[in-house]
């Protein structure tokens, strides 16, 4: 596109997206590559600070952890000070982010011709990211999302944090990092219409192609085993037309389920072959709508997690239909949920780029639905109390009640006795209770946020 703009392919010498600030290295190893390039001339909408971590860079330079000042990213250790200081001195950088593409050609027309600043070109080895665990609860993780994708971001999230290094004869370096029992929920996929965004590391295609080893019988040749042979062919049961039927029969019962696992076949390829990592599904149904839970005794989260999920909402919706019921959240509960170190850069990537713009939060509006409710802050001047009233969260009647003098004492009898899901729900209601005590104790109105008050604090 940026080609055809411009016409005249002498006026330059590359053409490319800076989609992070992580991407400065990227520029900044094909600069020291190639000495001869003296400009870079950012053009453009400006979507993820990369244009600005670019500029900041070049002013600013990089602090002692190889961050870059005011900008985000850092500069892989590989390139060493003396490129870091040829680059920042050598290459000038022009800002036209936002700026017509008539201007673009001018400024490439006039641009002046420069020496080389150095004689020979200058390769640096390949980054190898650093990943530290940080401390955790080891077992026992749990994220929710409304799609597979913005699940998917938080599953990897939190392996890519709290993982613990194990071995594995998987990948280059013989590591990965793992967590153990994730607990995934999506609540909200349309298995009719994905939500299918370009981050995710396979094409739709792939998924297409997918499919079927989930919510048929079909065999696929070479492989050790498919999901949906095992439920519906190996054992010489269909495990989901069972399901199907006592569904329709009995949509109370509890023993909806199939299961994949032959143990004396999967024994016996424990050392040598692979083996199901599908251990089982289960079915329910609550307020006229079937929920489906999968159990992993391991999983790889970056490319066989989102495959799986999609795959399973597709085989919930299957058995939805057949009886009529509308989806439930789907879970996914990983015994072993890890990620290979071939893939630790890619996920940095994906997380630095898109993690907070998947949330969907601005600068006006940080809120994340918690299905145990809704909490109305207010005091109560007469009686010296602070009150929280916890209502349904669709907007329903109010199911609990609490008061007392100080913020603490609420903060104390809501935590405790676990009436709240949502960390981001729980500590802005801490942050409230706290402004009610100081409306209450200064003698000022108290206005529950948004609304604006003296007691801002």
């Amino acid at each position: 596109m940026v080609a055809k703009v411009i016409k005249d392919p002498s006026l330059y010498s590359v053409i490319g997206n800076l989609y992070s600030g992580q991407g400065v290295n990227a520029i900044i190893r094909n600069v020291m590559a190639n000495p001869r390039i003296r400009a870079i001339v950012l053009w453009g909408a400006e979507l993820s600070l990369s244009g600005h971590s670019l500029l900041q860079f070049v002013k600013e330079g990089i602090d002692t952890e190889n961050k870059i000042i005011k900008g985000r990213g850092e500069i892989e250790k590989e390139i060493d000070d003396k490129a870091v200081a040829d680059f920042r001195k050598h290459v000038e950088i022009i800002d036209l982010r936002g700026k017509p593409a008539t201007e673009l050609v001018k400024v490439l027309q006039e641009l002046p011709h420069k020496e080389p600043f150095a004689l020979e070109s200058r390769v640096f080895p390949p980054s190898q990211p650093v990943v530290r665990p940080m401390p955790s609860e080891q077992v026992g993780f749990r994220v929710e999302g409304k799609t597979v994708a913005q699940t998917w971001l938080k599953v990897i999230n939190e392996i890519y944090k709290y993982g613990r290094y194990k071995h594995t004869r998987y990948t280059q370096a013989n590591e990965l990092k793992e967590v153990l029992n994730m607990v995934a929920v999506v609540r909200d996929e349309d298995p009719d219409n994905e939500y299918f965004p370009e981050y995710l590391p396979f094409e739709r295609s792939e998924l297409t192609a997918y499919y079927p080893e989930m919510t048929t019988a079909r065999r696929i040749p070479g492989t050790a085993y498919n999901y949906g042979h095992r439920m519906m062919a190996h054992f010489g049961l269909d495990q989901i037309e069972k399901m199907k039927e006592l569904i329709k029969l009995r949509p109370d019962s509890k023993k909806m389920l199939a299961i994949t696992t032959d143990p004396a076949l999967d024994w016996s390829n424990a050392n040598n072959g692979d083996t199901p990592c599908l251990v089982m599904v289960l079915g329910s149904v609550q307020d006229e709508k079937f929920f489906l839970t999968a159990h992993f005794r391991s999983q790889d989260m970056v490319h066989g997690w989102p495959r799986n999920a999609f795959g399973l909402r597709k085989l919930q919706k299957q058995i939805a239909d057949s009886a009529g019921y509308g989806l439930g959240a789907l879970t996914l509960i990983t015994h072993s949920a890890h990620i290979y170190s071939d893939d630790f850069k890619l996920i940095e990537t994906i997380l630095m780029d898109h993690y907070e713009k998947e949330l969907g939060y601005s600068a006006h509006t940080h809120f994340s639905y918690d299905p145990r409710g809704n909490m109305i802050i207010d005091i109560l001047p007469k009686e010296g109390l602070i009150k929280a009233t916890l209502f349904e969260p669709d907007g329903g009647p109010p199911i609990k009640e609490w008061t007392g003098k100080k913020a603490n004492e609420l903060v104390w009898k809501i935590n405790d006795w676990n009436y709240i899901l949502m960390p981001d729900h729980a500590m802005y209601i801490g942050t409230e209770l706290q402004r009610a005590e100081y409306c209450l104790k200064h003698k000022l109105p108290y206005h529950q946020d948004p609304a604006q008050n003296t007691a801002d604090l």
